[in-house]
């Protein structure tokens, strides 16, 4: 998948979360876009692949995990929302 899909589908993504998203898928998608925007933007800056985005994304909310950013009840919403992005890059592909 190149990454200007990638961003379309982030963007779609996020903004049916703003449209139909409760409080909870808010928070997560706002805390997961903070991930994104970065590690996307910064793929795409170096003509990267989707495949090094993903590692990149991945290794980027671990260490945030490990550094207990979130509490446990947050952690689960946002990885329950992560999944469901993935989930979306899968179809896409």
């Amino acid at each position: 998948m190149e990454l200007t899909q990638t961003e379309q589908i982030v963007e779609a993504f996020v903004a049916d979360i703003l449209e139909n998203g409760d409080d909870d898928r808010l928070f997560a998608s706002g805390y997961l876009q903070g991930h994104l925007d970065l590690i996307l933007q910064g793929c795409i800056d170096i003509n990267d692949n989707f495949e090094s985005f993903m590692t990149k994304m991945t290794a980027s909310l671990d260490n945030a995990y490990t550094k207990n950013e979130l509490s446990p009840p947050d952690k689960i919403l946002v990885v329950a929302c992560w999944d469901s992005l993935k989930q979306q890059f899968d179809e896409a592909v």
